[in-house]
């Protein structure tokens, strides 16, 4: 079964330039990762967040893989999310029954552990990993850093059409869908959210029309996929000043306070090396919440 997501996949240009990119605007750092042949990949590294997961920077090596597939068609941003099994061959089975496979896939053993891939065009409209690590790196996560990030909250998933996105995730990884909304931004916006498991962290399924909607904007340019991320932080004025003092935007010069999940502010992909982040500070009666939210000191929301 699905125990939760393991790591959100991050295709850029330049690896070493993200983990700068990100320490300076968010505080936080990242390890090296050795080139996963199985992946593709020529450098990586990983960014930890103390939800028992993390954010995979991949930079392409091999012309072939999906990866460069993406960054050639869709440029830098999310590529993929990666889900952990503990029983991967009844995991395999049950989508090869489900016929979302494409023809030769198989179950492979990497150095990691065993591994299989479900190509966008197969799945929920984005890139689907499952992974049952056998152990080392893949099945641990660095503790939490010092940055005032308090956890991975969610990951935006823009789609054309939300009810199929949902039975697609219901039917072929076993994940239902929650909290359907069909009210947000003034009735031109419905979402739901995929629970795969980890603390306080879930995929944010949106469907838009919205002609001036950040989600709008994604499905035009890029298509269907993964949109943003969103940061849970200990205090969204701190979180702003860092990005600020690093001579980077908050998008519209603000801080959002009429949002129904929380005080939120966004930094745009230009800033980023690819992907929109979303910086939120929940209320305490919002989902997610969290009753210990320690406050950072103004010295500390400035170091970059």
């Amino acid at each position: 079964m699905i125990l939760g997501l393991l790591y959100i996949g991050f295709v850029v240009e330049d690896v070493d330039r993200t983990r700068s990119t990100f320490r300076e605007l968010f505080g936080l750092h990242s390890e090296r990762i050795d080139p996963d042949p199985f992946l593709g990949t020529r450098k990586g590294a990983r960014i930890a967040f103390p939800n028992e997961c993390w954010l995979y920077l991949m930079e392409p090596g091999r012309h072939d893989s999906l990866i460069a597939r993406h960054l050639t068609q869709k440029g830098p941003g999310l590529e993929r999310v990666a889900f952990l099994s503990d029983e991967i061959e009844a995991e395999f089975e049950r989508v090869r029954k489900g016929g979302v496979l494409p023809k030769g896939a198989a179950l492979e053993e990497t150095a990691t552990g065993r591994r299989f891939l479900v190509p966008p065009e197969y799945a929920p409209r984005v890139t689907v990993e499952v992974l049952e690590p056998n152990g080392g790196d893949w099945g641990s996560v660095s503790a939490a850093t010092r940055s005032g990030v308090l956890g991975l909250q969610h990951i935006g998933v823009a789609v054309n059409d939300l009810d199929a996105t949902c039975e697609g995730f219901r039917t072929v990884f076993g994940l239902e869908p929650h909290d359907l909304r069909m009210d947000q931004h003034d009735g031109q916006q419905k979402d739901a959210r995929i629970l795969p498991g980890n603390d306080r962290l879930w995929l944010h399924l949106t469907q838009s029309w919205g002609p001036n909607a950040r989600v709008s904007s994604f499905l035009q340019e890029k298509g269907e996929g993964l949109e943003h991320l969103c940061f849970e932080v200990a205090d969204i004025r701190q979180a702003v000043r860092r990005v600020m003092q690093a001579n980077v935007p908050i998008h519209d010069n603000r801080i959002f306070t009429n949002r129904p999940d929380g005080f939120e502010a966004f930094v745009y992909p230009e800033h980023t090396t690819g992907v929109t982040v979303e910086l939120i500070e929940p209320y305490p009666t919002s989902r997610g919440y969290r009753e210990c939210r320690p406050v950072l000191s103004q010295s500390e929301g400035g170091r970059g």
